[in-house]
Parts: structure tokens; sequence; C-alpha cells
């Protein structure tokens, strides 16, 4: 009998790994059919320069009761009109919001559903201390050695001057669009997007317009950075998470430190905070992030392509290793982050409250209830209160067999050959996320050239764009205007 169930077992040892070598072995990458394309030349020099102008305009969104940098943006708004001769004559302009621009390019057949192309003209501030930190000043707009340097470069003037560079350019050239395009360029994506996006949507919401899908910032192309892939990655999102900010209050008597009692307030909080912290949420391999690394294992060496070509078996290990890490981390599992704590006011006196601040980023398919109800069972406590700050749900998750991936695949495809071509999840937040009840689809994707080093410079310190990449980001958009409205 013993013989007959050791026998088993090595059948059945035997079969599993048969199988796993044959899904193993199977899982190639895809050939793809489409040909670079060769678009006509670009004079770096001049649409630098124009990024470089539009660099030194300070179009800063501090704060949601902040003032809005009008003057700022009244000086860019001319810098556009000025440098896009074409586009300001030939497309329908409208202010919206005070200060956000939203440009009609009227296709031929009504029929097709129309495109709208995005960006936003409002950056992040520098951190205070850091100035001297830059290697050129945050909005010199200083062009060396091939390099454009300041704020905007990155997050996100380049979007904006870059799609008005394309149009221009294919104004010139005499296109004209069968399908109709939009160009949505807010004010206030940094602190929310609610008086830029948010009322650009509801105006074409209340004209029903209907989009095809929509195209903003988010993910890019990196090198270097996923583990066993030695070539470029152009990841397309197809959905961003969710955000929620949670204040966590806790009151108690305050008083003379020289007669505490058994819990203070702080630390009734710091107690909170410990018990969120020990217990995360749990880590799931869900869509899109799954799509992406089914996408890319038959590029990863055979150790990894073995594990997520046989899922089915080893999913607890691929999850588990990817929640070790810090962006993978974040691909699998909505996050904890205690980013503000605050309580007391002298070294003697007893606080009578103390708060902590939670931000979380939340997975596709998870709720503002789920977090609330998993931060309240873990904190466990009557006496702390739980409120809102702030904060919206995750985007629905954008389809890669439609209609928007295909084009925008296509269109990197043939004007950066080089690269490999994914699904992702982004991890910020962008404008997308207003479209969304008047999109069928929403993307998120920039062909910024990005290496290990580069992520850091994305609200951070010396950000900058290569010149050649900057002109590869208009050559995208230029064919991208042809391959949505050709």
């Amino acid at each position: 009998m013993f013989k007959k169930i050791g026998l088993i077992i090595v059948v059945v040892i035997v079969v599993l790994i048969g199988v796993m070598a044959f899904k193993t072995f199977t899982n190639t990458a895809d050939t793809p059919s489409v040909d670079a394309v060769e678009m006509p030349a670009i004079d770096a020099e001049a649409v630098a320069s124009r990024l470089a102008e539009a660099v030194r305009i300070q179009t800063i969104s501090t704060g949601v009761n902040d003032p809005t940098a009008s003057r700022e943006f009244d000086r860019l708004h001319l810098l556009i009109s000025s440098s896009f001769p074409l586009v300001h004559e030939t497309l329908k302009r409208e202010v919206v919001g005070g200060h956000s621009l939203l440009y009609s390019w009227e296709g031929s057949d009504s029929s097709l559903p129309p495109v709208l192309l995005m960006g936003h003209m409002d950056v992040v501030p520098v951190e205070p201390g850091t100035e001297d930190d830059w290697q050129e000043d945050a909005f010199s707009g200083a062009i060396k050695d091939g390099v454009i340097w300041g704020r905007g470069t990155l997050d996100d003037k380049l979007s904006v001057f870059a799609i008005l560079e394309a149009a221009e350019l294919q104004l010139a050239a005499g296109f004209k669009p069968k399908r109709t395009l939009y160009f949505a360029f807010g004010h206030d994506e940094e602190i929310g997007g609610e008086n830029g996006a948010g009322k650009i949507a509801a105006l074409l919401e209340e004209r029903g317009v209907k989009l095809a899908f929509t195209l903003d910032e988010g993910m890019v192309v990196v090198q270097g950075i996923m583990p066993g892939v030695e070539e470029p990655i152009a990841f397309i999102a197809l959905a961003e998470k969710g955000y929620l900010t949670l204040t966590l209050t806790a009151t108690t008597e305050g008083g003379h430190s020289s007669i505490p009692p058994k819990t203070t307030a702080i630390g009734k909080i710091a107690r909170a905070v410990s018990r969120l912290e020990e217990n995360r949420f749990p880590a799931a391999l869900i869509s899109p992030a799954s799509d992406m690394f089914d996408t890319l294992a038959p590029h990863m060496p055979l150790g990894l392509k073995a594990i997520i070509s046989n899922r089915w078996l080893l999913d607890p290990l691929l999850v588990s290793e990817l929640g070790k890490g810090g962006a993978t981390n974040a691909m699998v599992r909505t996050t904890t982050a205690v980013t503000i704590a605050e309580g007391g006011t002298k070294d003697n006196v007893l606080p009578s409250t103390a708060t902590a601040t939670i931000n979380f980023r939340l997975l596709p398919g998870t709720s503002f209830e789920d977090v609330i109800d998993h931060v309240t069972k873990v904190v466990d406590d009557p006496d702390i209160e739980i409120s809102v700050k702030q904060g919206n749900e995750p985007s629905r998750v954008s389809s890669t067999a439609g209609e928007g991936y295909q084009l925008i695949e296509k269109t990197i495809r043939e004007t950066l050959p080089d690269v490999l071509v994914s699904p992702g999840l982004m991890l910020a937040g962008s404008d997308s996320k207003h479209y969304e009840t008047i999109a069928e689809n929403s993307y998120r994707f920039i062909p910024m050239r990005f290496g290990p080093d580069d992520l850091a410079r994305v609200h951070g310190t010396n950000e900058r764009i290569y010149i050649d990449n900057y002109v590869e980001i208009i050559q995208f958009y230029r064919r991208l205007m042809e391959n949505t409205g050709g």
C-alpha cells in the first residue's frame, strides 16, 4: 500500500514538473507585426526653446484653499497662443474653470467617437531648503548639454507643449482628422483637478460628448527597473489607484505631565498607528498588475519566467515576493502610509487631543468603505475617532482589447521600435479620473525614458528631460493623431 502511495506521489510530481515545464517553455513573446515609421524631422532647438520658456513661467499649485497663480497662467496662455499660431487660428479654444484650456479639432466624420489627449499646466513648488540642490534653478528653463532643466519638464508641461507642437506640425502639413480630437490642459491637477479637468469633463458631458478614450500622463518608458528585463518597457496604465486620507483623533483629559494617566492621547494614537503598520492590507496580484507580469514573463530570466508562467500553482510565492519590495509592493497591495502626527505644545503639558493622518492608495476593486472597515477593526479603540479628510475611489480598469489601447500600442511600436509594450497600473493619480463618466476607456502614458535615478526627479530635485527624448514624445503624439484621427 505504501509503495502504491509513493508511486502515486512520484507520478503527481512528475506530471506537475512536466506541466510547469511545458507552460514555461511555451510562454513565448508575440512578434510585433508593426514596422517603424520614419517621421518628418523636427527642429529640436526650436521645440526645446519653447518648452524652456514655459518652464520659466511659475504656474505653481500649492493647496486647494490657496490663491491660483492667475498672472502666471495668463502669461502661459499668451505664450501658447503666440507659439502655436495655426492651433490658435484653426482649433476652437475655450478657457474653462478660469485657467484651464480646451481645444476642439473638429473631425469630418461625426460617427466616430472623439478622442481626448490630456496634460496639465500647473506644477508643484520646490521643497523649501532644497533650492541649492538643483543643478540648474528649478524655473530657469536652462538648456545645457542636450537637456532642458526645470519644473514641468517631466510633470507635466512637456505633455501640453508636445501635444501642441504635434498639432501645429500636422496643421502645417495640411492634416485634417476624420475623428474629432480634443486637447484638455488642466490648471490644478496637482491639487485634485476639480476646477480644471473636473469642469472640462462636466462641460463635455453637458454637450453629450462620449469619448472613445482619453490619454493622459501616467506611466513611462523604463529601463533597468524591471527585474530581469534589459529592454526598455513602455507601460500603458489601464487604471490608477484610489486615494484616501483618514484622520485619526484621540481625545483624553489634559493636565500636568507630573500626574499622567495610564494612556495619553499621544499613546493612543501611537498604538493605533502601530497596529495599522503591523496589519497591512493583504497582497493580491490582480489586473492590471497581473496583466503586466503576464505580458513581460517571456522576456524574463528562466526562474522568474517559470514562476509567472505557472501562477496557477505558484501565485502565493510570487505575491509574497512582490509584497516585500517598494514599487512592487504598491502594485499588489492597498498601501498604508502615516504622513502626519500631531499632538502636544509643551514638554510638561498633557495634550487633550492627538491626531494622525494616514494616506491609503487603493487597489482597483477596493473601496473607501473597505478601508474604513479595515482601519476600524485593526485600531479597535472606541476612543479614537476616524474621519475622512479627502480622496477619490480607484479608477475602473480599461481594456487592452479596446481600440484606444491598440492605437496607442501601434503608435509606440512605430515611433519607439526599440521598446517592449506592456499594460500597467499607475500608482499615483491623474486628471483621468474626471473623465470616466464620458470615456469608454482611459489610458495613462507618456513616452518619457526613465532610468533608475529618474523616478525621484518627479516632484523632486533636478527635474529635467533630454531634448532627444522630448522630440520622440512630439513624434509619438504626431503619429498618434494620424493613427487616431486619420
